[in-house]
């Protein structure tokens, strides 16, 4: 699409989402972080349950953390576009359960159901209808076993600050902090005028085949209205508008513009905040050292 503004550099064709250097992605959970502290809050909140006699669940999940670190969410390539629509790839395979929710390792009846979320979520996370104040004569919290089990890795880390200072208390609150930075680089991006031209280009190119959308957003909200199949699949209707969404992105070189300017602003924004990702980048390292801890405990004693 032309030169960098900053740099002089020329802005790469770009196919990949793997090509893309997303700098503050380091202050995300990484797989291999994620899946550790996963485990650890898992063993931590099954000896929560324990206590309220309720069973113990299998493996936490959070399947909203893949997506965090996507770079270029709105890329479609034209091989998923035309096999999955929209929906592709992960939207292909069986749902996953919802971020910090459990798969049960026996069947339950409803009421055990309901006491297991309450209790694992806590009065200040679920409906004021069905929360629990206490169960089995025990008292349960606002933030139930998975905020106890959160809270045990959080002791003793290095806490950034946020709102003026003030030191964070979770690492939801962690999470939601890197996710306003990479808020305040994507709308850097947007305001961009060789994105914005990459954008008109790449609406003039829908409009030629029929498709009057001014934002890739659009025409994801358009094909959200559109009927699936009978298997919850991407109906013929969605994958076509899929398909010349994908051929429009790659006329317009929409990856290499998104993911150059992803990360000259996320860049940017790392310096700006520099202090404040340092002690993410901390918090998140002793958190990942603290689950190891705990895995190895449950791996010793289960060898045992």
């Amino acid at each position: 699409m032309g030169e960098s503004e900053k740099t002089g550099r020329p802005i790469p064709q770009i196919d990949s989402l793997d090509d893309i250097h997303a700098p503050l992605n380091q202050y995300f959970q990484n797989e291999e972080e994620e899946s550790a502290i996963l485990r650890a809050r898992t063993r931590l909140a099954g000896q929560c349950l324990k206590r309220y006699d309720l069973p113990v669940q299998s493996e936490l999940t959070d399947p909203a953390t893949g997506m965090v670190r996507n770079p270029v969410p709105l890329f479609l390539s034209e091989n998923d576009a035309n096999r999955y629509g929209y929906r592709a790839p992960a939207q292909a395979t069986p749902p996953s359960p919802s971020p910090g929710t459990v798969e049960t390792r026996h069947r339950m009846s409803a009421s055990e159901r309901k006491a297991v979320d309450a209790v694992m979520n806590g009065w200040g996370n679920t409906p004021k209808q069905v929360a629990l104040h206490r169960y089995g004569g025990r008292p349960v919290t606002k933030t139930g076993c998975l905020g106890e089990s959160d809270a045990r890795l959080m002791a003793h880390t290095t806490r950034p600050r946020i709102n003026g200072g003030q030191k964070v208390t979770s690492s939801t609150q962690i999470l939601n902090l890197i996710l306003t930075l990479k808020s305040q680089a994507t709308d850097r991006i947007e305001r961009d005028a060789r994105f914005r031209s990459m954008i008109t280009s790449w609406a003039s190119c829908m409009r030629n085949a029929g498709y009057a959308y001014k934002l890739p957003a659009d025409a994801r909200s358009a094909a959200m209205e559109m009927v699936p199949t009978k298997s919850g699949g991407a109906s013929e209707r969605e994958r076509k508008l899929a398909g010349r969404d994908a051929v429009c992105q790659q006329k317009v070189n929409y990856l290499g513009v998104a993911g150059y300017l992803t990360e000259l602003y996320q860049r940017d924004v790392v310096k700006e905040y520099r202090e404040t990702l340092t002690s993410v980048r901390e918090n998140l390292d002793q958190r990942v050292a603290a689950a190891q801890k705990i895995n190895r405990g449950a791996r010793d004693h289960d060898d045992r």
